[in-house]
């Protein structure tokens, strides 16, 4: 009984205290993207290796940590994206055999992009992976999940 209360304790208090923190503006989602803006949004639906963060960056700067079952969202001006994701405490690009994945956006103005990023198991220390997601199945999914912390003033 003491090891069961003890676990759920551990469990509740790891749910309670995880939360995505995002670097970067965090954009009104209620209102339409600007028209010369484009809206990304990078939403991590599922709880495989939930017990790691994964830090996302764009272009090389950093966008924020990503905990399971949260989103973040951002606005940019059109131009080339290029997302990257690793496993918190590995650097990106760190390993020839982690964290390889990217993905590519190549954003125009007034559109919205919704891209899933997918934790895996890797030789050494995992990896995130990026596909496309309908925008009808993201936003459920930011319906039912947190908005991010938001670490960023102007």
């Amino acid at each position: 009984m003491k090891k069961t209360l003890l676990l759920f304790i551990l469990v509740c208090s790891t749910y309670l205290y995880s939360q995505t923190s995002q670097y970067v503006g965090f954009p009104d989602i209620k209102s339409d993207v600007s028209p010369n803006k484009a809206r990304i949004y990078v939403i991590r639906p599922t709880g495989k290796l939930s017990h790691y963060y994964i830090t996302l960056s764009s272009n090389g700067s950093m966008i924020g940590r990503l905990d399971y079952k949260n989103y973040m969202c951002w606005d940019v001006d059109a131009g080339i994206y290029n997302l990257e994701g690793a496993f918190e405490g590995n650097r990106i690009r760190k390993d020839l055999t982690e964290n390889k994945d990217f993905f590519t956006i190549n954003a125009k103005a007034g559109k919205t992009y919704y891209i899933r990023l997918s934790p895996a198991y890797g030789p050494t220390t995992g990896k995130a992976s990026f596909d496309i997601i309908e925008p009808e199945k993201a936003k459920e999914y930011i319906k039912k999940f947190p908005q991010p912390k938001v670490k960023y003033a102007n």
